[in-house]
């Protein structure tokens, strides 16, 4: 039985449910939100709480949401030996996001990952995050699924 098919089920809802499968929305992470105003070392401990390399960051004033990774805490708190405790996550948090839909075809969501130099693309819908898709999510994917062109 593939994918919850039952024997007997035409083609075309077999490739249906694999595209389904290999959505953006399918693969895609939960995440956690902090307030901008919110200092860095809280955000730090919400992030490693829930395991988490990234985390959102509520929208500022002109309505931009925010990310803060772990890479932009070794930057801007680590390197220069500041205190995390000191700074608010709107100092070091980057306010422009590289964003997807969940039905954008993840081909593209790992091209726009190689051609930004990112590991992680926002999923919106409606000015609203519904999660992130991470490089670990696609290696999920193509290590349990495969990957490249189907031959039928």
């Amino acid at each position: 039985q593939v994918l919850g098919l039952r024997p007997g089920d035409d083609r075309q809802d077999v490739r249906l449910a694999m595209q389904t499968e290999r959505s953006v929305g399918a693969i895609m992470s939960p995440f956690q939100m902090v307030g901008g105003a919110e200092t860095v070392d809280s955000a730090m401990h919400v992030m490693l709480e829930h395991g988490l390399n990234a985390i959102l960051v509520e929208p500022n004033a002109e309505g931009e949401w925010g990310i803060m990774t772990k890479r932009d805490v070794l930057r801007k708190i680590i390197v220069p030996n500041r205190r995390p405790g000191s700074m608010t996550v709107d100092e070091i948090a980057s306010r422009y996001l590289i964003t997807c839909s969940r039905d954008t075809p993840l081909p593209q969501v790992a091209r726009q990952m190689m051609n930004n130099g990112i590991r992680r693309i926002v999923v919106m819908e409606n000015g609203q995050p519904l999660g992130i898709v991470t490089e670990a999510d696609l290696f999920r994917l193509v290590e349990q699924s495969g990957w490249g062109a189907r031959t039928d």
